[in-house]
This record gives structure tokens, sequence and C-alpha cells, in this order.
């Protein structure tokens, strides 16, 4: 555990000082690789062509990058990534084996960079990926998506380094955001849930904002830390409100939000090992019966879906609320510090910020880990359950 740490510790301080100086470019640019079949998956590839981070993009990508196949997917070229891509999709039943309809077995691949760069990978990704096709015997496409522009990546840096400021995010060269996204997902790499990650996100933002907050808080006279320690309370129980409502509405085993997944899940794994079924038939046996079987499972996965995003929408409204005033209590803050100079103490907050990283990291391992383990078992018996198909239910 101390190695890794050590390891999230590293690569955490690179992103974290990307909020205050601008990076230095690497000597060649990476690329950001996404996969997506309905399980979307972000693969960031160096300069040559080997993976050096694998993301869940959502919630079912979490199932492909759990999968034990991934284990080792770090080093691995891009063509070889997008492979175990499709053999876990083709293992679980999200790639068909036997007749296929329209839309069904389409992957698509979109791809950040210079368009040279973007083309020549995609067309050694889709050889590759198409002789792997044929190869399982699945009639599937590879469809090259819309190019990831700066401005995508931007947004993605903005999710999950939350503490870079607006300005310094415009300012970012395309490698510098690429650099910041690494060093995010290497430290997120151990958590199989869409909202654990955002819950991470944005508590360690606040701890690299607390320790700012307290460094230059020790710049101020008695008297001004008194008013300093006042509105700092308002501000501290604003955002453990929020905490505390991430976690009970979207975190929790027992929210709303994760019994809809967990629902979704089994009317996944229902319809999937029938619509697998019904694609190996031979036309005479896809009876009006077997289609009517069919079209309930469609129904009731469709029903899953509707409610998981109606609790997250639930929550995110709550959410919303409790952050309402959250800017006006930030700016008192601020307000109360005003006669401290940021700029002349950067060097200490940057060392307070280190500081404060290593007991953020442990803490959360310490309220997350077991919501961490939760997550990747329920997703690797999601996994076993659709590698070993049972009759599903009637």
């Amino acid at each position: 555990m101390k190695k890794f740490l050590s390891i999230m510790l590293l690569v955490a301080l690179v992103a974290t000082l990307c909020s205050f100086v601008a990076c230095q470019p690497t000597a060649s640019a990476s690329t950001v690789m996404n996969v997506s079949l309905n399980p979307e998956v972000e693969f960031v590839v160096d300069a040559n062509g080997k993976v050096v981070t694998v993301n869940a993009l959502n919630e079912e990508g979490n199932l492909i990058i759990s999968a034990s196949e991934f284990e080792n997917v770090e080093g691995k070229t891009a063509e070889e990534a997008v492979e175990l891509f499709i053999q876990v999709s083709a293992e679980t039943g999200f790639l068909i084996k036997g007749k296929v309809n329209d839309g069904e077995n389409e992957i698509d691949i979109s791809i950040s960079g210079t368009p040279a760069d973007a083309e020549k990978l995609y067309n050694d990704v889709k050889a590759k990926a198409t002789a792997y096709l044929e190869e399982l015997d699945i009639q599937g496409k590879i469809n090259q998506a819309k190019a990831l522009t700066e401005e995508y990546l931007q947004q993605l840096v903005a999710e999950c380094a939350p503490y870079v400021e607006e300005a310094q995010l415009k300012a970012m060269e395309y490698q510098q955001l690429v650099d910041t996204l690494i060093a995010s997902r290497k430290e997120t790499a151990e958590i199989y849930s869409q909202e654990l990650k955002n819950a991470y996100y944005e508590a360690k933002a606040f701890a690299l904002e607390q320790a700012k907050l307290e460094t230059l808080k020790s710049h101020l006279n008695a008297l001004q830390q008194v008013v300093f320690d006042s509105v700092n309370s308002a501000y501290t129980s604003a955002i453990e409100l929020i905490e505390t409502i991430r976690y009970e509405q979207l975190v929790s085993e027992d929210s709303l939000y994760q019994r809809a997944l967990a629902n979704l899940r089994q009317k996944k794994i229902e319809y999937l090992q029938f619509r697998n079924e019904v694609a190996q038939m031979e036309q005479t046996e896809v009876t009006t019966d077997v289609l009517a079987r069919l079209d309930r499972l469609t129904q009731a996965l469709a029903e899953a879906q509707t409610a998981l995003e109606n609790a997250g929408v639930s929550a995110n409204e709550a959410l919303d609320g409790a952050k309402e005033n959250l800017t006006s209590l930030y700016n008192s803050v601020m307000d109360s510090l005003k006669s401290v100079n940021i700029n002349e103490h950067l060097d200490e907050i940057s060392q307070s910020q280190t500081d404060a990283l290593n007991k953020f990291f442990n803490d959360f391992e310490a309220k997350y880990g077991a919501d961490k383990q939760s997550a990747k078992e329920d997703w690797n018996e999601m996994e076993q359950d659709l590698k070993t198909p049972e009759t599903s239910a009637q």
C-alpha cells in the first residue's frame, strides 16, 4: 500500500504543479484513444504507441477494464489494447456471435492529435481489430468516430483535475493537457466506479484547496486569523455536506443510484445472454415466443436504464442545491485573505499541498476502500455471470 500511495503522490504532484505553472511538454506527443461499443474505454498511448493509462468512460466500461485480461494492459500497443477490448466484449456478450442486426457489433474509435497521426493510428488499429474479429468469427465493424479535440481534452481535465483553474486550463498546450490527464488516470486506476471517481476528484480538489488556504492563513495576524477561521468553517461545512450527499446518494451500496445500477447489471445479463442465444438460432427456431421474450428483456433493460438515469438526476439535483452558496462562501474565505499576496507564497503552497496529498490518499483509502473493493467485485461477478451463461429468467 505504501508503494502504491507513493506512486499516486508522485503522479498527483505532477498534476498539481500544472495548476500553478505551465507544465513543460514532453518530447513527443501522446494520444488519447476512445473505444466505444456500449462499454466505453479510454486509452492514453505514448509517442511509441504504447498504452500508459486505461480508464472507463461509462459504468459498463468498468466491467471491461476490471477483467483480469486488463491487469497488464499498460505497456501494450494500441492495437493489442483494442484486441483485449474486443476479447472481453466477445466473452461477455457485448459483441454478438452469430446473426447481427443493423447497429450491432459496431466499435467506434475516436483519437486525438494531429489529423495525420490520428489517421495512421486508426488505420493500424482498424486493420488489427478487423483481423481479430474475423479470427473470432464475429461479424463486426470498426468505425472512425469524430476526432477528440483540445476542447474535449480540456473538458476531461476540468472533470478529473478540478483544482486546475479555468484560465490555466485554457492556457495549457495539447501535451500539457494529456500529461495532466495521465497523472489523474494513474491515480484512479484502481477505482472501478464512475461516481466514486467523481467523489475522489472532488475530495482531492478540496484537500489541495484547504492546504493552500491554511498556508495563506499562517501569514495573517491573530485577529485576521479569527475572521478566516469563522468563514472557512462555513465553507468547510458546505464542502463536507456535498461529500456526504454524494456518498449517500451516489456511492453507498444502499443508495438509490447503486441499487438501480445493480438492477441494471442483472437486466443487462439477462438481455445479453438471451440476445446471443437468439443470434445463434436457426431461422426456424426464432419463433414468435422467442421474439416476444427478447422484446420483454429489451423493455426491462430500457426501464432499468431509465431508473438509473433518474436516480442520477435526483442525486445531482441534491448536489446542485448543496452547491448553491459555495461560490459566495469561498469568496468570503478569499476576502479574508486579501492582505496576503498569493504569488509570494507559491513554493510554500506547493509544499503544503504535497504534504496534504499524502494524508488525503490515506484518508480516502480508509473511508472509501470498502466501496472500491465492492465496485470491483460487482463488475467481476457480472463478468463471470456473462462468461458462464445460464438459462435466463422467463
